[in-house]
Order: structure tokens, then C-alpha cells, then sequence
């Protein structure tokens, strides 16, 4: 699993994507997780990004503060792309609370990810509907057995859940993962190594998933 570390390309959106990929293999990343939210996504920049040499996780959308139809658009946008470039995983996330129609949001993707052969695996974040393990258990883990997690785990520690037991109990639910550091209470996105997370409890809890 930790052989081919990743960087997602929301974090450079502030570059057109052959720059953006050009850092990314110059910083001597092996993978990349396509995301939305970087304009320039699309299937000919997955494909020019596989001629580059670098392997493709993910397309993801969270889109946390859009509205309802527009994350139901862009949701089906990002399970499509992955499925025409035969990537295995979607990653998507959830509205803020008081956003409408989460349930019915999520149970629709899953169909769709269900019919084009894409393992959907939605991430937990603070402040979110999905804020939690519990909030996934509710509502994701219930559509079925194709539906997984995108296991953050800084997002985890930051609620005292990156622990042996709780990430074990992930089980193969665990379709995807990300890893930065952070130091509780702050909701920032560290290094890999910065903050006070404990490393150990989080690769013993992958471990037993």
C-alpha cells in the first residue's frame, strides 16, 4: 500500500495540469489521485499523465459548499471518468450540514458505481455530514457491500479515532487512503511525520483491516 505514494491534484489547481504533473514526478511522487476540483481534469489529461509514467489512484470530488445538484453532476462526473480510464476508485465526499438530499445523493452514486464496475469510497471529514466513522457506518456502510471508505487520517485523529481499534474495524471497507499530518485541535494539513499523530496505531490498525 505504501510503496506508491501519491499527491492529488487539488492541491496544485493553481497550475495548468502539465505543470502541476510535471511537479508531482519531479518531486519523485509514482501516483496521482485526479481530482475536480482541478480545472484542467479530464480523460486526455489521465491518459498524458500515464505517458508521464505515473500511476492513477483515484478520481475524486468533494465539493463540501456546492449545491446539491451541482455535487450530484460533478459525483457522476468523477465515477465516469474513472470508469472510461479503468481506474478502480472514486473518491467523493459530503456537503456541509444543511445540505439537502445527502442520502438520496449517495444511495444514487452507489447505483451508478455498482453498474459501471468503479469501488466508491467516501471520505470523512469534520464538519461534514459524513463527519466521522459513525456518520459512515450510517449512511454509507448501510447502501451495501461495494460501498468503502476513503480513510483520512489525519481527518480520523483529529476525533481521537485513529486508532488500532477503529481502523481495523474499517475492515475492507478501506478502499483508499490519505495521509498527512496534523496536530490537534487545528484542522491543517501537515507533512507526513509533523503534528502529533501516532504513526504506530494507524499502520497496526491497517494492518488488521
Amino acid at each position: 500500500m505504501f510503496n506508491k505514494t501519491g499527491f492529488r491534484t487539488a492541491g496544485l489547481k493553481h497550475l495548468p495540469l502539465k505543470k502541476a504533473l510535471d511537479g508531482i514526478v519531479q518531486a519523485g511522487f509514482q501516483t496521482v489521485e485526479f481530482c475536480l476540483e482541478h480545472p484542467g481534469a479530464s480523460a486526455a489529461a489521465i491518459e498524458l499523465a500515464r505517458r508521464m509514467g505515473l500511476r492513477i489512484s483515484s478520481v475524486s470530488y468533494h465539493g463540501k459548499r456546492d449545491d446539491p445538484l451541482t455535487r450530484m453532476e460533478q459525483g457522476k462526473r468523477a465515477i465516469r471518468m474513472a470508469a472510461e480510464c479503468s481506474i478502480p476508485v472514486a473518491v467523493l465526499g459530503s456537503p456541509v450540514p444543511g445540505g439537502e438530499g445527502f442520502s438520496r445523493e449517495a444511495a444514487e452514486l452507489y447505483d451508478l458505481c455498482c453498474r459501471l464496475g468503479v469501488k466508491p469510497a467516501w471520505e470523512t471529514e469534520p464538519g461534514t455530514v459524513l463527519n466521522g466513522i459513525d456518520e459512515f457506518n450510517m449512511y454509507i456502510a448501510s447502501l451495501g457491500p461495494g460501498a468503502g471508505i476513503n480513510l483520512d487520517a489525519g481527518h480520523l485523529h483529529l476525533q481521537g479515532r485513529c486508532t488500532i481499534e477503529d481502523i481495523g474495524s474499517l475492515g475492507n471497507r478501506i478502499f483508499h487512503l490519505h495521509v498527512e499530518g496534523m496536530k490537534r485541535p487545528e484542522h491543517r494539513h501537515l507533512i507526513p511525520g509533523m503534528g502529533d499523530m501516532d504513526w504506530g496505531h494507524l499502520f497496526r490498525g491497517l494492518s488488521q483491516a
